[in-house]
């Protein structure tokens, strides 16, 4: 049974258009969410380990390999921010300049 307002809309109404495109653009996205999560629970992917990242605590501060990564960062960060500095104008180190 329809009620009044069913018998009322007009459907070359661009804002109800848009409102259906929305909706089946929804349901199909859903639906394609759930048909790959039910094959991903098919093949059963692994899981990936908590453990696969070093903590901070594993990290050994003193091994050259480190200190040779911790420096290339530190000099490819100093030269972003030279980079910015000299795009925005400013040619004078500020305090906001790790180096200083």
């Amino acid at each position: 049974m329809q009620n009044d307002e069913d018998m009322n809309l007009d459907p070359s109404d661009p804002n109800l258009n848009a409102a259906a495109a929305k909706i089946q653009a929804s349901f199909r996205g859903h639906k394609v969410r759930k048909e790959l999560k039910k094959t991903a629970d098919e093949i059963d992917l692994p899981t990936p380990k908590e453990e696969s990242f070093p903590t901070p605590e594993d990290v050994d501060l003193n091994d050259p390999d480190v200190q040779k990564a911790a420096t290339t960062i530190q000099a490819s960060f100093r030269g972003y921010m030279v980079r910015k500095q000299v795009k925005d104008g400013s040619n004078s180190p500020t305090s906001d300049n790790p180096g200083s």
